[in-house]
């Protein structure tokens, strides 16, 4: 059964906050809904956190838990911290040995309930105990590095669904958005869905090529997501190119593939079914609708 909005509902509203629902929505949890929309709908009457509690039947436990959340997001400020837009110079930072001792995370998770916060999630979210290293590690992101809990935790879950729940990887990434400049959960997104389409678009190819699982390099990664993700060859057609190399070649090349599926964008094919006819009709072999000695010389003079 499908549903409206109720125009008689709208006699009584408030105002959401749009990046909410843009930018939020994804990690938040049932809980911090409940507890905005009540903050929302009593503006006014700023209720404390204990009211919040009471009136939405939220633990006072998990009310703390989700204002703490909304304010890191930026939807939420603290009272006696003025609001300013102006935003921070990027830096260049390196991964470092050098990290909080374990009494210093101790102390730190003390003074602040978003390192407690941090902490917490991220053991809920790999599912075990954290590490001395990897306590380290987090709170070094937080505290000196200026990193949001919420993109932390971003990475974190990202690091889980797609086996990847180390902290290397953790830290590499954070690192690498932070020397970029990716500071919002939305660009966060934004990075997290081009990974995720990296990683699927690399298996395609690799799968095509009957390559050996490895870790692509970054000319491999951008191919990979150019010939599947923009150009839409389907895997027949990653298979028909990498036959006509190895028929030319008598190996297997990377570069020549490349040029073979260039040229067949070029010319508009997507099906090897295409190209086989086109060879047909120009008498020339099945998947000759290139001139061999043409990409050789591409091939010298480019690569």
């Amino acid at each position: 059964m499908e549903y409206i909005i109720n125009p008689a509902a709208f006699s009584a509203a408030f105002t959401v906050p749009a990046s909410v629902v843009d930018q939020s929505l994804k990690l938040a949890k049932g809980d911090h809904v409940k507890v905005l929309l009540y903050l929302l709908r009593n503006l006014a009457a700023s209720p404390d956190e204990e009211t919040i509690a009471q009136e939405t039947a939220v633990p006072l436990f998990d009310v703390k838990e989700a204002m703490l959340f909304w304010a890191d997001t930026g939807v939420l400020l603290p009272k006696e911290i003025p609001f300013s837009s102006e935003a921070g110079e990027a830096k260049r930072v390196i991964a470092r040995a050098e990290k909080p001792t374990r009494g210093d995370v101790a102390k730190r998770g003390a003074e602040d309930p978003k390192i407690r916060y941090l902490l917490n999630e991220t053991q809920l979210r790999l599912g075990r105990n954290l590490k001395s290293n990897e306590t380290s590690t987090l709170v070094w992101l937080y505290d000196d590095e200026g990193m949001d809990v919420s993109l932390i935790l971003m990475i974190v879950q990202y690091a889980v669904a797609h086996g990847k729940a180390n902290i290397r990887f953790i830290e590499s990434t954070a690192v690498d958005w932070i020397n970029r400049g990716i500071t919002t959960i939305a660009a966060a997104d934004a990075e997290l869905n081009k990974l995720a389409m990296s990683e699927e678009t690399w298996r395609v190819v690799q799968k095509a090529f009957g390559l050996e699982r490895r870790k692509p390099s970054p000319k491999e990664t951008a191919l990979s997501l150019l010939w599947v993700a923009e150009w839409n060859f389907s895997v027949p057609m990653l298979e028909a190119a990498y036959a006509a190399c190895v028929d030319a070649k008598a190996k297997f090349s990377f570069p020549y593939v490349a040029k073979i599926l260039e040229t067949w964008h070029e010319k508009g094919y997507q099906t090897p079914e295409e190209i086989e006819n086109t060879g047909k009709k120009e008498k020339k072999s099945d998947y000759a609708a290139y001139d061999m000695d043409l990409f050789e010389k591409m091939l010298d003079t480019k690569d």
